[in-house]
């Protein structure tokens, strides 16, 4: 599914809802059947959350970051698992290169990666586009379609017009916190800040 909305809509806000990171000020939702108040830590370990900063760490390399990252989720770090994940965001070469010294595109990749090292049923994506080229931006397509194709939930919040939110099976907007979902006759470039016609709102 993917996420429209004007600036301040709540895109943001509402995945890290989703994800367990904010806690609902009033009443409640179910993620895979689990209680966003009362059962946190079941919704945690089975979905994984894009951030457009993300949740990394200057002074560990590559590798290390995907290392900490599997072993926060409980599993025991593979090598192997995350040789071929860094081949597979294009940073094999710099493995070993903190992260500190990444381009923003580098940090973005790695951040994807970290979706990648471990099993999940529900991925949290916040605008992947991000300081990524052109080959950047094919990565996330690709990344999608595999979770697409792996049974993966993806739910996407993006203005760019990428192919992953042009094949979105579901568009929605979030307009001042009341989500809507858009008919599939209506064009989702009405409510894209790249590609839509003039006045179309602008989103974050």
């Amino acid at each position: 599914m993917c996420l429209v909305g004007p600036n301040g809509a709540g895109k943001t806000t509402l995945l890290k809802l989703v994800a367990t990171l904010l806690r609902p000020s009033g009443g409640d939702a179910h993620v895979m059947g689990h209680s966003l108040r009362n059962d946190p830590d079941e919704i945690r370990k089975r979905t994984g959350l894009l951030t457009v900063r993300g949740f990394l760490y200057d002074d560990l390399s590559a590798a290390e970051n995907l290392h900490f990252t599997m072993r926060m989720a409980g599993l025991k770090p593979r090598r192997e698992v995350i040789a071929r994940v860094l081949e597979r965001i294009g940073l094999a070469e710099v493995a070993d290169n903190r992260m500190r010294t990444f381009s923003t595109g580098m940090r973005k990749r790695l951040a994807l990666g970290q979706l990648l090292v471990r099993p999940i049923e529900v991925a949290l994506m916040d605008e992947p586009y991000s300081g990524l080229d052109s080959q950047g931006m094919r990565l996330v397509d690709e990344v999608v379609a595999d979770f697409k194709a792996a049974g993966t939930t993806v739910l996407l919040a993006s203005h760019q017009d990428g192919e992953a939110v042009r094949e979105a099976e579901k568009t929605g907007i979030l307009r001042k916190g009341h989500l809507e979902i858009l008919p599939e006759s209506e064009p989702l470039s009405r409510h894209l800040s790249v590609g839509g016609p003039a006045g179309a709102p602008e989103v974050d």
